[in-house]
C-alpha cells in the first residue's frame, strides 16, 4: 500500500516541472511530456519516432531507460520542500514488450517517501494499454 501525498503535494511545483521538461535540453531533445501530475504520481509520454529506432524496428532501450529515470524524479519533486534535490540513486528496469510507434506512457507512483530517500515504481504501457516495461527505483532527497 502506497503512502497518502495529498498534503505534501505542491501543484506549482509540478506545473514548473511540466515546464522544465518541455524545455529541458535533454528532455525535449527525447520529446518527454508531462502529461499528468498528482500527489505521488506523474504520467510522462515519449512519442516514437524514427530517431528513438535501436535498428531493428523497435525502440532503442535507452529511451525507455530515459522515460523511466525522468518519470521517477518527476513524481517525488512535488512532494519534497522547495530547494530539495532529488536523483535516483538506481532502477531495475524489466523490458516486456517491443514497442514501434505511436506514443509510450509511464506513470510513475512513489511508493515510499522519507527524508533522504524516496522508492517509486513505473510502468511503461504503449498506445494499445500494452505493458512494455517495468521499473522500480531508489531516489535520493537531499540540500542542493
Amino acid at each position: 500500500m502506497t503512502e497518502d501525498f495529498a498534503e505534501k503535494f505542491q501543484p506549482a511545483v509540478a506545473a514548473a516541472l511540466k515546464e522544465a521538461t518541455a524545455h529541458g535540453p535533454y528532455s525535449s531533445l527525447l520529446g518527454l511530456r508531462v502529461d499528468e501530475s498528482g500527489p505521488g504520481v506523474v504520467v510522462c509520454s515519449l512519442p516514437l519516432r524514427p530517431e528513438l529506432d535501436s535498428g531493428v524496428g523497435a525502440v532503442h532501450g535507452g529511451a525507455i531507460a530515459s522515460l523511466v529515470d525522468h518519470s521517477l524524479s518527476l513524481s517525488v519533486y512535488p512532494l519534497v520542500e522547495p530547494g530539495k534535490w532529488v536523483a535516483t540513486a538506481e532502477f531495475k528496469l524489466n523490458y516486456l514488450a517491443a514497442a514501434r510507434t505511436g506514443t509510450l506512457r509511464a506513470t510513475a507512483r512513489v511508493l515510499s517517501l522519507r527524508r533522504t530517500q524516496a522508492v517509486a515504481r513505473v510502468d511503461v504501457t504503449d498506445d494499445a494499454g500494452q505493458l512494455v516495461a517495468v521499473a522500480q527505483g531508489s531516489l535520493t532527497v537531499r540540500d542542493r
